[in-house]
């Protein structure tokens, strides 16, 4: 009888140990897109998610005991018709990364409520959270508004968002029409994020280098991503630092050049200065070596408005000070304003104008968009 109790309560432990979960999230957005360029060959009106990227997330979380816990998360990206190109020479899929599932951030995570967290996989960059998360600008993700899109970028030199090549470091070479770099994820990282210490969380991350004197299949590039957040009342300041280092050897992708390293960082700050105002600033800057393009600065501002209970409006304005012989200088202004009709559902509107070579005016250089839709989060 005493055995039977024992193991009784043995069973009830390790039931209340291994609690687990699983859910699934994500965000789906539909809207119309008006796109007027100096080059008119490329004018466009097309329906896409043009607030922020339709995507979903899985997530399964087991309580380890003891203050621990694993998560295992993985996303994906969804593009129209798995990415097609609709045009009038090749209707075709851009890549399989674009149409494919899985495509988005990918990790295992140990948590400690004490020590931080350990994320193995593919992980989304720091520079990524300042740049869209509120913090630098309004929350207005990459997409039509956002001074950190695929139609413009503070940033120049190496990167891991060109559309159909996520998380693929590549290089964004000189042209008077280039929108800029974008670091947004990338494969083989081990990144730690730290507790919440007054107000204060470090996150260090990883993607190790491989590198074997020759054009080999295996050699990837060296990603070091980094911040510090100090968050207190209605102040909000992060910074955020990427750095890639190349082989001595360049992989086959994306353009890259042996033994080159570019490091990007970005400083963004907001605050509320009133229950309905937020106020935004960043400040950030480009460097590389062995490369012609890819030094710069860059700073913007921007405001996040509580016009009403249900109605948000927001705008930021981006230059970058290209600091290369080319001098492709470029600006831009975002305006977005959201009607809220529940907690997840809103209608919303966003415009921006972007000039992507200020000091000469030529085909393709400016570009206007106009957007309304609907988005919902689950």
């Amino acid at each position: 009888m005493k055995k039977t109790l024992v193991a009784l309560a043995t069973l009830s432990s390790i039931a209340a140990f291994a609690q687990s979960s699983v859910k699934i999230e994500g965000y789906f957005d539909r809207g119309y897109v008006k796109t007027d360029n100096s080059n008119s060959a490329k004018d466009s009106k097309t329906i896409g998610s043009n607030a922020g990227t339709t995507s979903v997330r899985f997530i399964a979380t087991e309580d380890l005991g003891g203050g621990l816990s694993a998560t295992a998360l993985f996303g994906a990206d969804f593009a129209d018709l798995a990415g097609v190109n609709q045009d009038a020479t090749t209707t075709v899929a851009s890549s399989m990364q674009t149409g494919g599932f899985n495509n988005a951030q990918s990790y295992l995570e140990i948590k400690s409520v004490a020590a931080g967290s350990l994320r193995l996989g593919v992980v989304n960059n720091e520079i990524l959270t300042v740049a869209t998360g509120g913090i630098a600008s309004p929350a207005l993700s990459t997409g039509v508004g956002s001074a950190y899109s695929s139609a413009f970028s503070t940033h120049d030199g190496f990167g891991t968002g060109v559309t159909g090549s996520g998380g693929v470091v590549s290089y964004s070479t000189a042209s008077a029409t280039n929108a800029g770099a974008r670091g947004i994820r990338q494969a083989n990282t081990v990144k730690y994020i730290s507790p919440n210490i007054s107000g204060v969380t470090f996150a260090y991350g990883i993607a190790p280098k491989n590198d074997n004197g020759s054009s080999s299949t295996v050699d990837t590039v060296g990603v070091q991503d980094m911040s510090i957040r100090y968050t207190n009342g209605p102040l909000d300041v992060m910074f955020s630092q990427l750095k890639y280092e190349v082989g001595s050897v360049a992989p086959l992708n994306g353009s890259l050049l042996a033994s080159a390293t570019n490091k990007q960082t970005l400083t963004g700050a907001s605050y509320l200065i009133m229950p309905t105002l937020k106020l935004h600033a960043g400040f950030g800057a480009s460097t590389v070596d062995t490369a012609s393009y890819g030094n710069s600065s860059t700073n913007q501002y921007g405001i996040t408005w509580n016009a009403a209970p249900n109605i948000d409006v927001m705008y930021v304005t981006a230059t970058v000070n290209d600091k290369n012989a080319v001098n492709y200088d470029r600006k831009m202004t975002g305006f977005g304003a959201d009607y809220k009709l529940s907690k997840t559902t809103r209608a919303y509107f966003r415009m921006d104008n972007l000039n992507l070579n200020t000091n000469t005016v030529s085909s393709g250089t400016e570009i206007k968009r106009t957007a309304f839709g609907v988005s919902t989060s689950f």
